[in-house]
């Protein structure tokens, strides 16, 4: 077979020679090939004496490709064998040069009508689909790569703009977590900080800047210094309410963020707290009872130009004061009041599992568990968490009188590590202070008593505005060393680097050394989240516009925030412009309205007001819409109708 004339007289012969697959037919132990049609004589380059030769001697260069040994294979045990794209290497120009293809394929042992036993190969070359998809594959994966690098960058851009650490105070023990959004773990505008501030007061900040990506932590890198340079001036909440008002309205990226501020005195322990937009912040008893503060909430930043409501509250030992972004609290399938609950819940059991865990601790535990009610693979909204404890007592001191000998250090090291411990400091700062300390000590030692005993005074206390003071003192001499050393005298260069401030006093009754370092305590660590690959879908929402009379009616369905908010923008002010009377927008079938939502009904509301015209907003009291509404403030400035 194969040739033109037998297939003006042989029909079956036309039909294998134009088949569309790749057709083999081979005959004795050797596999000769006793018939190839148009594409396998093709997929071989046409080679002359391809009938009648083994296909060993046709086909050289398909030795060690396995295609040989699957002949044989078939041969021997008559059991079909079926391949699905298997790669195979030809020469095609008959010059050396092997081509790559791809094929999926069949073979079968027949019986022919003599009882011979013959081999069919059918074989669908599929090189250029594998092509296209490895292509495709590849273009994909370079899409990933380029993604997770910008993943990266956002993420580093936001932790850089985030505090390295919150301060150590006396009183009070701090923490925080921030939790990027689960979808690629896309950073967001959510931020928090904390300011010792003039008078032994402390400032407590958390904010949450419309949508996600370097847009959004850029505008949350402004609003984080103008609070930090309002509170370190010892403004009240409502400056620097004021003050963040101002920013949003200058800058768009900041317009429509909510924030909650909180002065803490720690003499008087009276809370002043206020909020733009923000959800109301949580506090636990201290005997384990949470609550929400009670108190109005004003519309988010920008929104208004009036002072944002302040309250005032008094927090007792053993109190703990939560603030929290409303990812913690927005969830799709869940409604307002039953993520509240269920936050209420959390803090409940938190400090249930709690009660002989140091106060100070308190915090680190209360933010674990918060950010561990995220669902990273659902969440589409950062999180942050801020928790502060109220503290009894007197705060961890070292005080130490070491007799002047080297034996001694040990001691020091070890009391040193306790005192530090009990401080929960960063492993940077433990580092830089047990330096510090260990070599004045070693000084005094050295010097001090290098011809007498005596006694060597360590005292080690936090100062009240986020450091930690260490005095060494003895009451010896100083003397030089008796042998110099190129390697020594470097110690108090090493004491200047690692203190804020360094002070050396040397007169006849001895040496006291005064240092000075700024400590933090670290944020609570969060696991590298390895989120697979995937697809992201936006959430659906559906907009559907009537018109009757005078009248235009917008509906809305489904769950509105970041990824999808401009297709409520486009069908309002699609509306805006039909020419009618008045505007009205349904809300009840919203599942949830998150703050990119919010924001594009203000704004909305605002150009329609500026052309002479109203929008109607409706939600029943107890929908979802309605209580994205009062947990924003934004009823107290757009007013929700329960029915038109």
């Amino acid at each position: 077979m194969g040739g033109i004339e037998l297939h003006q007289d042989d029909a079956a012969a036309l039909a294998f020679e134009a088949a569309p697959a790749i057709m083999w037919m081979f005959a004795g132990p050797d596999h000769r090939i006793v018939a190839a049609n148009r594409l396998a004589r093709a997929s071989v380059g046409d080679r002359a004496g391809l009938l009648g030769a083994p296909v060993r001697e046709a086909v050289p260069e398909a030795a060690d490709q396995q295609v040989f040994e699957l002949l044989d294979e078939v041969a021997r045990t008559g059991e079909p064998q079926l391949g699905v794209e298997r790669r195979v290497e030809v020469d095609l120009t008959g010059t050396g040069e092997l081509v790559e293809g791809f094929f999926t394929y069949s073979v079968v042992r027949l019986i022919a009508p003599d009882g011979t036993a013959v081999l069919v190969a059918h074989v669908i070359d599929v090189s250029e689909s594998v092509r296209q998809r490895r292509a495709a594959q590849a273009e994909v994966a370079d899409v990933r790569q380029r993604l997770a690098i910008e993943r990266t960058v956002v993420l580093q851009l936001q932790r850089s703009l985030l505090p390295a650490g919150l301060p150590l105070l006396p009183d009070l023990g701090l923490s925080a977590v921030y939790m990027p959004a689960g979808e690629w773990m896309t950073a967001g505008g959510d931020w928090y900080d904390v300011v010792p501030m003039p008078g032994d007061r402390v400032g407590l900040v958390l904010g949450d800047v419309v949508g996600h990506g370097p847009t959004a932590s850029g505008a949350m890198g402004q609003l984080r210094a103008v609070a930090a340079e309002r509170l370190v001036r010892g403004g009240t909440v409502v400056e620097v309410l004021r003050a963040l008002d101002t920013v949003a309205r200058v800058s768009p990226d900041a317009r429509g963020s909510s924030v909650c501020v909180a002065v803490f005195d720690r003499l008087t322990r009276v809370l002043e707290c206020g909020g733009r937009g923000h959800p109301q912040p949580l506090l636990l008893s201290a005997d384990g009872e949470p609550r929400f503060l009670d108190g109005p909430i004003g519309p988010p930043l920008a929104f208004t130009d009036a002072d944002s409501p302040v309250t005032y509250t008094t927090l007792g030992a053993g109190e703990s004061l939560i603030l929290y972004s409303d990812g913690l609290v927005e969830a799709p399938g869940r409604g307002y009041t039953e993520s509240r609950a269920r936050l209420l819940d959390c803090v409940a059991h938190v400090a249930a599992r709690n009660t002989d865990t140091e106060p100070r601790d308190l915090p680190d535990r209360l933010c674990s568990a918060l950010a561990a009610m995220v669902d990273n693979q659902t969440s589409r909204d950062d999180v942050s968490v801020l928790a502060a404890t109220v503290l009894s007592g007197p705060s961890p001191r070292l005080d130490l009188a070491l007799p002047g000998v080297a034996e001694q250090l040990a001691v020091l090291h070890r009391e040193l590590n306790v005192w530090l411990n009990a401080l929960s400091a960063h492993r940077d700062d433990r580092t830089a202070i047990a330096l510090c300390v260990v070599e004045a000590v070693t000084n005094s030692i050295e010097h001090g008593y290098r011809d007498h005993s005596g006694t060597v005074t360590v005292l080690g206390e936090l100062d009240g505005i986020g450091g930690v003071t260490v005095t060494v003192a003895d009451t010896g001499i100083w003397r030089d060393p008796v042998e110099r050393s190129p390697y020594r005298g470097r110690g108090m260069l090493m004491m200047r680097e690692c203190s804020d401030t360094l002070h050396v006093d040397t007169n006849e009754s001895g040496t006291t050394v005064y240092m000075r370092r700024t400590i933090r305590h670290p944020p609570v660590p969060l696991p590298e989240f390895d989120t697979p690959h995937r697809v992201t879908v936006p959430h659906s929402v559906t907009v559907k516009t009537e018109v009757e009379g005078k009248t235009v009616r917008v509906f809305v369905s489904g769950i509105v925030d970041s990824s999808n908010a401009n297709e409520l923008r486009s069908a309002l002010q699609e509306a805006s412009r039909s020419g009618v009377g008045e505007c009205v927008l349904t809300l009840d079938a919203v599942d949830l309205l998150t703050s990119a939502a919010l924001r594009v009904l203000f704004e909305q509301v605002a150009d329609l007001r500026a052309a002479g015209r109203e929008l109607k907003l409706i939600a029943t009291p107890d929908s979802p819409a309605a209580a994205a509404f009062s947990a924003s403030g934004l009823d107290q400035i757009l007013p929700l109708h329960a029915t038109e």
